[in-house]
């Protein structure tokens, strides 16, 4: 859903409600809040300014999406090969 959000709401939150305690206090450049605005950047496919934001925004984008990706389909992976294979109940004693 997080995911979801910020591909939805864009990187600029700007005069909306935040949870972020270093921003609240009227600290910037927060590494969660630019890390969250680097994959919503990376989500609209602007890598430069994804990079500007947080390092490792698009990684974390990648990581986060194969992950989502594994798990909803568990037969499907990047490598090849299947993972999670049941073991027999006989073959557990």
């Amino acid at each position: 859903m997080a995911l979801i959000v910020l591909a939805i709401a864009g990187p600029s939150l700007d005069g909306h409600l935040t949870l972020c305690i270093p921003t609240l206090l009227g600290f910037d450049g927060c590494w969660g809040c630019g890390l969250g605005r680097s994959i919503a950047y990376a989500l609209r496919g602007n890598l430069a300014e994804s990079w500007s934001y947080h390092v490792l925004g698009v990684p974390a984008t990648l990581v986060l999406l194969n992950r989502i990706i594994t798990l909803t389909f568990p037969s499907f992976t990047f490598v090849g090969r299947r993972h999670g294979k049941r073991i027999p109940s006989t073959a557990r004693d």
